[in-house]
């Protein structure tokens, strides 16, 4: 284009001026030649390191090309010039995400949440990925805070419960929420599907929690089902001797015990998705 045409002038007679790269960057972002505007927003970044504008434009534009490590080090830098941006904080907590650095993520949401309590995005990013991560209960915590935070939230809120109370193994509140959500984004085919098949799942598994119990009320202390309330229906699968040590297990029970036989009902979900692989 014309303007392109005329920055990139600006930017061979003047080379060491900033804003004519970075005005190229803008450009070649508004026409999705990503990868020439981040080499366009890194050259301005030669010239001035320090421009804030310009390293969140480069990690936008790296993530366009899927360099998230390029787009990780933008806004790291970024943030040290402006350390309460959340909007940076949360683009940097998704990027981290994407790289698969989970425990730099969640303090990377938690930094969000520190800088701006009331914003609803930074819990609802990091109930996200405490689902991701298995941390079930503290999901819903942090997706209930969102919801305090930020109305509008409501049907990615209730989604995400329900996505978090499958993990627990507690399918017919996990209906409840995603019919909840479908409420709310009755368009979205996708969440429609998940719920047909979660309402005939849940529907089995009633079936099947009628017939157990409990063997044990707790284990080292702490009642069956918040076990698995904490660390998922994955819990089931952890020993007597994992998750209690030398502790001596329950009369006829040995340390290799595992939680899905001491916990039947709490571990029913468990039991019902292995009983469908075995078949």
């Amino acid at each position: 284009t014309e303007a392109e045409e005329a920055l990139r002038r600006q930017s061979e007679l003047l080379p060491r001026d900033s804003d004519a790269f970075f005005s190229l960057g803008v450009a070649l972002t508004a026409q999705a030649r990503h990868s020439e505007a981040a080499a366009a927003f890194t050259s301005a970044l030669e010239i001035e390191p320090h421009d804030f504008d310009c390293l969140v434009s480069l990690a936008a534009a790296s993530a366009k090309v899927e360099d998230f490590e390029g787009e990780r080090r933008a806004y790291v830098a970024a943030l040290k010039l402006r350390p309460s941006d959340i909007k940076a904080q949360l683009n940097l907590g998704i990027c981290l995400m994407a790289l698969e650095k989970l425990d730099e993520a969640e303090a990377a949401f938690n930094d969000a949440q520190r800088a701006d309590p009331k914003d609803g995005r930074a819990p609802l990013k990091l109930g996200a990925l405490l689902t991701k991560l298995e941390r079930p209960a503290e999901a819903i915590e942090a997706y209930y805070s969102a919801a305090v935070k930020d109305a509008e939230l409501f049907d990615d809120v209730k989604a995400g419960i329900g996505t978090a109370r499958a993990q627990q193994g507690r399918l017919a509140e996990a209906v409840d929420n995603f019919e909840a959500a479908q409420r709310m984004a009755p368009g979205n085919t996708k969440l429609a599907a998940a719920l047909t098949e979660m309402r005939e799942t849940a529907e089995a598994l009633a079936l099947q929690q009628r017939q157990l119990t409990n063997v044990v009320d707790d284990l080292c202390g702490t009642p069956c089902q918040a076990v698995v309330d904490a660390s998922s229906v994955s819990a089931c699968a952890v020993s007597w001797g994992q998750g209690c040590a030398d502790a001596p297990p329950p009369e006829g029970f040995t340390a290799k015990s595992t939680v899905a036989e001491l916990c039947p009902l709490a571990c029913a979900f468990f039991h019902m998705r292995a009983g469908k692989l075995r078949g």
